[in-house]
């Protein structure tokens, strides 16, 4: 067998333009991984939307000519998986090798017209793929049947968490930003939070020699230094900074890691800001969501006000040279307009934040899949929302229907008018308009720049960008048609 998993980067929609996030879905690579582990010849093509289709289709029939068995997975990094493209491409590809399986894989609802493929994952299904490839028996897993869907039981953590050890002919680049989980699942349960593995009591850790082997390797063959910490929280327990922090030492060079920051829990903490120092933990993105104390406690996401802002404060003088970034959610309930704008103006004021933004609360009260339902989704009423009958395509999140709702102080519209006034507000008083992800998805294209220089610099940036793909493409094609 043969197994070639094809994947592309999300569009990032920024306040000047658009441009890809610079990091790709790891999850492809480590299932590309464990196949190999199983003796299988399986590799990935990445950016596979830029590539010309003609050479595309050449190199993928390249990689399996004299196969008898071929596999090809889409990823689930890529957005709205029905289109008519992947469709196409399919039929074609299956006209010259009958034999070809499709599988759709890392989704966490089924994607509408799927008919076209032979088999499709819902979730972290490692595990169910694994199978699947030693030719065992999945169907226990299986959840509908046209195409074929398979889902582990949520709740329960099966998979490990991702460090892959990538190789000489994936052909990264040392600009671009790797993905790696020093843990697999979520203490909290947030009442806005639809994550698989929330609530999970005991987040399974990640080896340490296997965090060391994937980042000293993707350094090795890549020269990559900036890593991305897919943690749904990095610090809600010690134990990860600890053992970021004995990775770096083990380490041959200096990386440079970013991840999703909790301020209550550094609150209740503090000590925590020498352990992110210790491990070069520069990039934090605060899911703050509200500063009101009585929205706090609704979302059960804790810690007072006057709490956050010292730890911000403390960041600020303490480690300076961490690039921050706050997101809040407008709309919820127990919050007023006049409380967000004041809150605005403190983190303004003492520049809190190297970058801010919003978000207009999304309720999806009709997902298929009622075990990814936040509470909030589960009974909107319980929270103070009543849901209106018309729909809205989430662009956020391509394929998924949000509900338009209603609140005792605001509405959807009315909440995206708000967010925007408040993303404009943040963009021209703060130092950056990007996020922490897409600073380091960004920087290493053009370096050394502030971070204020690059919101005039998307077309070079995305220049920058278009080239790097495009070396990428020329050596993976190569390496194919080999």
């Amino acid at each position: 067998m043969k197994f070639l998993v094809l994947s592309d980067l999300h569009i990032r929609h920024t306040r000047g333009g658009s441009i890809k996030n610079n990091s790709r879905g790891i999850g492809a690579y480590y299932v590309t991984q464990k196949a190999r582990e199983l003796g299988i010849d399986a590799t990935n093509i990445d950016y596979f939307l830029d590539w010309p289709r003609e050479l595309l289709i050449r190199s993928i029939l390249r990689f399996f000519a004299d196969s008898k068995e071929c596999l090809i997975g889409y990823s689930g990094s890529i957005d709205a998986s029905g289109t008519e493209y992947y469709r196409k491409l399919t039929e074609d590809l299956k006209k010259e090798l009958p034999q070809l399986k499709v599988m759709l894989g890392g989704f966490r609802e089924p994607q509408g017209d799927s008919n076209w493929v032979d088999i499709m994952l819902i979730g972290r299904c490692t595990n169910i793929l694994l199978d699947y490839l030693q030719g065992k028996d999945i169907s226990k897993f299986q959840i509908f049947n046209n195409p074929p869907g398979y889902r582990n039981p949520l709740g329960v953590i099966v998979d490990e968490p991702v460090a892959p050890i990538i190789q000489e002919n994936d052909f990264w680049d040392s600009r671009e930003l790797m993905t790696i989980e020093t843990a697999l699942g979520c203490k909290f349960n947030c009442s806005f939070c639809g994550y698989d593995y929330r609530n999970n009591k005991n987040p399974k850790l990640n080896d340490l020699d296997t965090v060391i082997e994937s980042m000293q390797t993707a350094y090795d063959v890549a020269g990559i230094t900036n890593f991305f910490l897919a943690d749904d929280t990095i610090n809600e327990v010690d134990d990860k900074l600890k053992l970021l922090g004995e990775a770096k030492r083990a380490l041959t060079f200096e990386p440079d890691l970013m991840s999703f920051v909790r301020l209550d829990i550094m609150g209740a903490k503090p000590h925590q800001i020498d352990l992110m120092q210790e491990c070069n933990l520069r990039g934090h993105f605060y899911g703050i969501e509200s500063l009101n104390s009585n929205v706090t406690k609704t979302i059960k996401k804790g810690g007072k006000p006057e709490r956050n802002f010292e730890i911000l404060r403390r960041i600020k003088n303490e480690f300076p040279e961490a690039f921050t970034y706050g997101n809040f959610i407008v709309g919820l309930t127990g919050d007023n307009e006049e409380d967000i704008w004041k809150h605005a103006r403190t983190i303004v004021d003492e520049q809190l934040l190297t970058s801010a933004g919003a978000t207009t609360l999304r309720l999806y009260s009709d997902l298929q899949n009622d075990e990814i339902k936040s509470e909030l989704d589960k009974d909107p009423a319980k929270f103070g929302y009543k849901i209106l009958e018309q729909k809205t395509i989430d662009w956020d999140n391509i394929g998924y229907q949000s509900d338009n709702w209603e609140n005792e102080w605001i509405n959807r519209t009315k909440g995206e008018k708000l967010t925007r006034k408040l993303d404009d507000y943040y963009a021209e008083r703060l130092e950056s308009i990007f996020t922490s992800h897409e600073i380091y998805s960004i920087k290493t294209l053009l370096p050394g720049l502030p971070y204020r220089d690059y919101n005039n610099k998307l077309p070079m940036l995305r220049r920058s960008q278009s080239k790097m793909m495009n070396q990428y493409i020329k050596k993976k094609s190569e390496f194919l048609n080999k």
